[in-house]
């Protein structure tokens, strides 16, 4: 009889899954053609690999301008295996895959986990409602799989496999280097608890981590070496630069500002207007993560290191580094939900008139959780700048040649839309600008380079207005064309004068 009890709730839990699965799969399918501007700066380099152009942003030299070498590298081999798919379309998949690989990483590592099959369903349910929309195309779902499955698989205590894993985390964002460092200390932790000492089978352990995150690591940097010359991404030296500017807020400021205020706003009512009962559950999650719930506190411990790491490097606060913070706190949400439910069903009788308040429960704060998502699929246009950037990118490619040089400060439509060589007066793709760009000077990459074309929009002014306030402009550039931009400023073009 529990044999068949089990049987059906392992049937229940898969037929759940499967459901739930399908969601990020119709989002995939409907999902707005207009991706953030950032997501085209990788895909640039993937239209360009899959070309067989190499690791460039159109043009030559070869510079790594992307944070997320791993994702541009699988979705460049994607696109040579369906040639005939849209690049950003196949960007949309891989990410809404790796959405639902996350709970199904989850559901066969239950056991690792210390979940059981209706705790694993809450996750699921949680997880994918909670899903953020504007993240398909990036690389941040990738992301949250790699991180759930390396865990995942150090918990069933295979550490080679697990390091490999780290090292390709690692690859994907640059942050997946704290996983290894967190699960070391875990790996130190628990053999002192238990053996009380420092050991050969410590130290083999630890050697298993590291050395299977050195393998992919070291292929990337001999690969990064040859190629670009730096080992780490040039975006990453652009955004501290961009932080030292003042001009950008810092992650820590936007993190406890702008993003965790909107986190969990539908759990907030107008009787209790202070209190956010998102925070609520989440807080009762940790809670038992620190009393009972260990194997859980590799995330927290993670999720503190990122945070400290994001703060002491210093970088601009871009909306999407909020995302591995808000993600682990939702994982804290379905465990504070199952949680709750254990208390109920332990504490109330008779059991089916717990079972049943705590199913109510679970449903009632799921679909709270979910109602911003699913207002998000149905509202959600892409990002707002597309229309305008995509005929922006249109204009280059019929009126230009594609030796011409573009200069404008957000490059991802025009580098993915056009063949065009772009100067990036944000210094993403160009390393020699980023000093400059540390001291607030914009308009040296211009002058450094004199592009062929400038694009004006007053939207900029706060960072480029000395371009075209230099005497110099006005005699080596004029108008051109006048388009519609993202919101209410028009884009002027300007080409150089030939002299």
């Amino acid at each position: 009889m529990q044999n068949k009890m089990a049987q059906h709730s392992l049937l229940f839990t898969v037929i759940l899954l499967v459901f739930v699965s399908l969601f990020p799969l119709i989002v995939a399918y409907h999902y707005p053609a207009f991706l953030n501007d950032d997501s085209y700066i990788t895909l640039t380099y993937a239209k360009n690999l899959a070309s067989g152009n190499g690791f460039v942003f159109n043009h030559s030299p070869a510079v790594l301008g992307t944070t997320t070498p791993l994702f541009t590298i699988a979705v460049a081999g994607l696109a040579l295996i369906f040639p005939k798919t849209d690049i950003p379309v196949i960007a949309v998949f891989l990410t809404a895959f790796c959405w639902l690989g996350v709970t199904w990483t989850i559901f066969f590592f239950r056991k690792e986990w210390g979940l059981e099959n209706w705790q694993v369903c809450t996750l699921a349910l949680v997880l994918i409602g909670s899903g953020w929309i504007g993240f398909l195309g990036m690389e941040a779902y990738p992301f949250a799989f790699l991180l759930v499955l390396s865990l995942s698989i150090f918990l069933s205590g295979r550490y080679w496999i697990t390091g490999f894993i780290t090292g390709l985390l690692f690859l994907m964002r640059g942050e997946g280097v704290l996983v290894l460092a967190v699960l070391s200390i875990a790996v130190l932790t628990q053999h002192w608890v238990t053996r009380k000492s420092i050991d050969v089978e410590l130290t083999r352990n630890i050697l298993k981590l590291v050395v299977g995150f050195t393998l992919p690591v070291l292929l990337w940097a001999i690969y990064a070496h040859f190629t670009f010359g730096s080992f780490l991404p040039n975006s990453l030296a652009a955004k501290q630069a961009q932080g030292q500017t003042g001009m950008w807020r810092p992650f820590l400021q936007r993190l406890i500002e702008d993003w965790m205020p909107l986190w969990g706003k539908s759990f907030t009512f107008e009787v209790l207007p202070i209190i956010n009962f998102w925070w609520v559950i989440v807080f009762i999650g940790f809670i038992d993560v620190l009393l009972r719930k260990h194997r859980w506190l590799i995330l927290v411990g993670w999720i503190i290191l990122y945070i400290s790491g994001y703060t002491l490097l210093n970088v601009s606060g871009y909306w999407w580094y909020g995302f591995p913070v808000l993600f682990v706190l939702n994982l804290g949400f379905g465990l504070g939900i199952i949680t709750i439910a254990e208390i109920l069903t332990r504490h109330i009788k008779p059991h089916n008139l717990s079972l049943g308040i705590a199913v109510l429960f679970t449903i009632i704060l799921v679909f709270a959780l979910a109602k911003p998502t699913f207002n998000a699929v149905l509202t959600y246009q892409g990002d707002a700048r597309g229309e305008s950037y995509t005929a922006l990118s249109r204009w280059f490619r019929e009126h230009t040649n594609s030796s011409e040089s573009i200069a404008f400060i957000e490059i991802g439509y025009l580098g993915y839309y056009t063949d065009n060589r772009i100067i990036d007066l944000a210094g993403l793709v160009l390393p020699d600008v980023v000093p400059h760009i540390a001291e607030g000077d914009f308009a040296w990459s211009f002058w450094q380079y004199k592009p062929d074309y400038y694009v004006y929009l007053p939207d900029f002014d706060w960072a480029l207005a000395g371009i075209r306030s230099d005497p110099r402009f006005d005699q080596q550039y004029q108008p051109v064309a006048t388009l519609r931009g993202p919101r209410e400023t028009d884009f002027i073009i300007y080409e150089r004068i030939s002299q």
